[in-house]
Protein backbone atom coordinates (compact mmCIF):
# COMPACT_ATOMS: atom_id res chain seq x y z
CA UNK A 1 0.00 0.00 0.00
CA UNK A 2 1.85 3.24 -1.08
CA UNK A 3 0.51 7.00 0.10
CA UNK A 4 0.56 9.22 -2.50
CA UNK A 5 2.09 12.59 -1.92
CA UNK A 6 -1.32 14.41 -1.01
CA UNK A 7 -2.49 12.34 1.59
CA UNK A 8 1.01 12.21 2.94
CA UNK A 9 1.31 16.07 3.35
CA UNK A 10 -2.01 16.56 4.78
CA UNK A 11 -1.14 13.69 7.70
CA UNK A 12 1.97 15.50 8.59
CA UNK A 13 0.08 18.74 8.58
CA UNK A 14 -2.52 17.11 10.68
CA UNK A 15 0.25 15.78 13.41
CA UNK A 16 2.26 19.33 12.90
CA UNK A 17 -1.52 21.17 14.10
CA UNK A 18 -1.83 18.37 17.34
CA UNK A 19 2.16 18.83 18.17
CA UNK A 20 1.21 22.75 17.81
CA UNK A 21 -1.60 22.76 19.98
CA UNK A 22 -0.53 20.41 22.79
CA UNK A 23 2.59 22.22 23.12
CA UNK A 24 0.76 25.44 23.24
CA UNK A 25 -1.17 24.01 26.14
CA UNK A 26 2.00 22.35 27.94
CA UNK A 27 3.34 25.81 27.44
CA UNK A 28 -0.04 27.86 28.96
CA UNK A 29 0.21 24.98 31.97
CA UNK A 30 3.56 25.72 32.99
CA UNK A 31 2.90 29.81 32.94
CA UNK A 32 -0.12 29.21 34.85
CA UNK A 33 1.55 27.16 37.52
CA UNK A 34 4.26 29.23 38.05
CA UNK A 35 7.04 27.43 36.52
CA UNK A 36 8.66 24.46 36.14
CA UNK A 37 10.31 25.14 39.76
CA UNK A 38 8.69 26.52 42.58
CA UNK A 39 9.56 30.15 43.32
CA UNK A 40 11.88 30.95 45.89
CA UNK A 41 10.04 31.93 49.09
CA UNK A 42 10.11 35.72 50.04
CA UNK A 43 12.48 36.12 52.54
CA UNK A 44 10.50 37.43 55.44
CA UNK A 45 11.08 40.78 56.78
CA UNK A 46 12.03 41.27 60.43
CA UNK A 47 9.37 42.77 62.77
CA UNK A 48 10.57 46.06 64.12
CA UNK A 49 8.58 46.97 67.60
CA UNK A 50 7.13 50.13 67.87
CA UNK A 51 8.48 51.67 71.31
CA UNK A 52 5.76 52.16 73.52
CA UNK A 53 3.37 55.88 73.63
CA UNK A 54 5.43 58.25 76.05
CA UNK A 55 3.34 59.02 79.07
CA UNK A 56 0.95 61.83 79.03
CA UNK A 57 -1.67 64.01 80.60
CA UNK A 58 -5.21 62.12 79.79
CA UNK A 59 -8.05 64.09 78.80
CA UNK A 60 -11.92 63.83 80.66
CA UNK A 61 -13.10 61.63 78.05
CA UNK A 62 -10.41 59.23 78.89
CA UNK A 63 -12.36 58.08 81.86
CA UNK A 64 -15.40 56.30 82.74
CA UNK A 65 -16.37 57.14 86.39
CA UNK A 66 -18.96 54.55 87.59
CA UNK A 67 -21.70 55.79 90.86
CA UNK A 68 -21.97 52.66 93.40
CA UNK A 69 -24.95 53.92 96.00
CA UNK A 70 -24.09 52.25 99.38
CA UNK A 71 -26.65 53.54 100.87
CA UNK A 72 -30.24 55.08 100.80
CA UNK A 73 -32.40 56.94 103.30
CA UNK A 74 -35.61 58.15 102.22
CA UNK A 75 -38.53 60.56 104.34
CA UNK A 76 -42.15 59.58 103.40
CA UNK A 77 -43.18 61.54 100.65
CA UNK A 78 -40.29 63.83 100.70
CA UNK A 79 -36.43 63.39 99.31
CA UNK A 80 -33.39 60.60 99.94
CA UNK A 81 -30.26 61.07 101.23
CA UNK A 82 -28.21 58.88 99.15
CA UNK A 83 -24.68 57.29 100.37
CA UNK A 84 -22.39 56.47 96.90
CA UNK A 85 -18.69 55.89 95.87
CA UNK A 86 -16.95 56.46 92.30
CA UNK A 87 -15.74 53.55 90.72
CA UNK A 88 -13.33 55.54 88.04
CA UNK A 89 -11.76 53.76 85.25
CA UNK A 90 -9.04 55.05 82.68
CA UNK A 91 -9.74 53.73 79.30
CA UNK A 92 -6.64 55.57 77.70
CA UNK A 93 -4.36 54.36 74.97
CA UNK A 94 -1.31 55.87 76.59
CA UNK A 95 0.60 55.39 79.68
CA UNK A 96 -0.54 57.91 82.80
CA UNK A 97 2.06 60.17 83.85
CA UNK A 98 4.53 59.36 86.68
CA UNK A 99 3.31 62.84 88.54
CA UNK A 100 -0.14 63.16 90.99
CA UNK A 101 -3.18 64.60 88.74
CA UNK A 102 -6.30 65.77 89.73
CA UNK A 103 -9.54 64.61 88.17
CA UNK A 104 -12.81 67.01 88.65
CA UNK A 105 -16.45 65.48 88.22
CA UNK A 106 -19.59 66.22 89.16
CA UNK A 107 -22.30 63.78 90.21
CA UNK A 108 -25.56 64.69 89.09
CA UNK A 109 -29.27 62.78 89.04
CA UNK A 110 -29.55 64.46 92.96
CA UNK A 111 -31.39 67.36 93.43
CA UNK A 112 -28.57 69.54 92.25
CA UNK A 113 -25.42 68.37 90.93
CA UNK A 114 -22.24 67.49 93.43
CA UNK A 115 -19.05 68.34 92.27
CA UNK A 116 -15.97 66.30 93.38
CA UNK A 117 -11.93 64.77 92.60
CA UNK A 118 -9.95 62.25 92.98
CA UNK A 119 -6.39 62.31 93.06
CA UNK A 120 -4.55 59.66 90.34
CA UNK A 121 -0.86 58.88 91.39
CA UNK A 122 0.51 56.10 88.72
CA UNK A 123 -2.10 53.57 88.58
CA UNK A 124 -4.04 53.96 92.00
CA UNK A 125 -6.64 56.95 92.24
CA UNK A 126 -7.52 58.21 95.82
CA UNK A 127 -11.50 58.97 96.37
CA UNK A 128 -13.88 59.55 98.84
CA UNK A 129 -15.82 56.60 99.99
CA UNK A 130 -19.85 57.19 100.94
CA UNK A 131 -20.40 60.73 99.61
CA UNK A 132 -23.97 62.06 101.03
CA UNK A 133 -26.26 63.37 98.22
CA UNK A 134 -30.02 64.58 98.49
CA UNK A 135 -31.97 63.64 95.47
CA UNK A 136 -35.70 62.22 94.77
CA UNK A 137 -37.05 59.10 95.09
CA UNK A 138 -35.86 56.23 92.76
CA UNK A 139 -32.75 58.75 91.40
CA UNK A 140 -30.56 57.52 88.54
CA UNK A 141 -27.12 59.17 89.85
CA UNK A 142 -24.47 59.37 87.07
CA UNK A 143 -20.93 60.87 86.72
CA UNK A 144 -19.69 63.59 84.17
CA UNK A 145 -16.12 64.14 84.24
CA UNK A 146 -15.19 67.86 83.56
CA UNK A 147 -11.73 68.04 83.75
CA UNK A 148 -8.05 67.21 84.37
CA UNK A 149 -5.64 68.65 85.71
CA UNK A 150 -1.98 68.53 86.89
Amino acid sequence: MRMNASVLRKLLAALALVAMVAGGIGIAAVVISGGMSPAPAPQATPRTTLAPPAPKMPTPMEFNVEVVVTDQQCQPGGSCTYMYTIQPKYIGLHPLPETPFTVFYEVIGGNEPQKGEFTVHKDQAKILKDVALEGPPAAQLDVNVLDVTG
